[in-house]
């Protein structure tokens, strides 16, 4: 069974993975006016996934250590995904100018505090929730209350079954006869 906390580092991973591949995508479309396509499209995409993949699967623990490790990892892949659409382009060091790097961090920062936000609140929405629903299920079951089963059925006593005293009283023929 999965924890809130393990489902949150899948959401991270895949919010890292999708913010990062449309920041690289959309940097690249505003340097060079051309959106990528093709193979190149599909490995940045690839290596993005991967970058992502890797940072859900890390337990980020700690105030300082989810939010760091978020834009750290946001910035790894924004990098390594440009360096997969800019294979024949040649900006400056890297294939990135000052002003695509400023873009890059600033983009890294933001969408690294939102995504950790989002996991710090998923979890305790999913906490809130299980206690929530806890006690309405017990508000919702009905006490259970006792039934009482009266039964008319007659039942031979087992001293009527036995052979030699009998009854005690005459039979019900002669005692209304006389």
């Amino acid at each position: 069974m999965s924890t809130p906390r393990a489902r949150a580092r899948w959401l991270r991973g895949v919010l890292i993975a999708v913010c990062s591949a449309v920041a690289t995508a959309g940097a690249h479309a505003a340097a060079g006016g051309v959106l990528p396509r093709g193979a190149a499209l599909i490995v940045a995409v690839l290596v993005c996934a991967t970058v992502g993949a890797a940072a859900g699967a890390l337990q980020l623990a700690g105030r300082r250590a989810g939010p760091l490790g978020v834009i750290a990892a946001l910035a790894l892949a924004q990098l390594l995904g440009h360096l997969t659409l800019a294979g024949g382009h040649h900006h400056h060091v890297l294939g990135v100018t000052p002003s695509m790097a400023a873009a890059h961090a600033g983009a890294a920062v933001v969408l690294g505090a939102a995504i950790a936000s989002v996991e710090y609140l998923y979890v305790v929405c999913a906490s809130v929730l299980c206690w929530l629903r806890l006690f309405a299920c017990a508000a919702l079951c009905p006490p259970a209350r006792a039934v009482h089963w009266f039964a008319d059925s007659v039942v031979a006593q087992a001293v009527l079954l036995r052979s030699g005293l009998g009854m005690r009283a005459p039979p019900y023929t002669l005692a209304t006869a006389g």
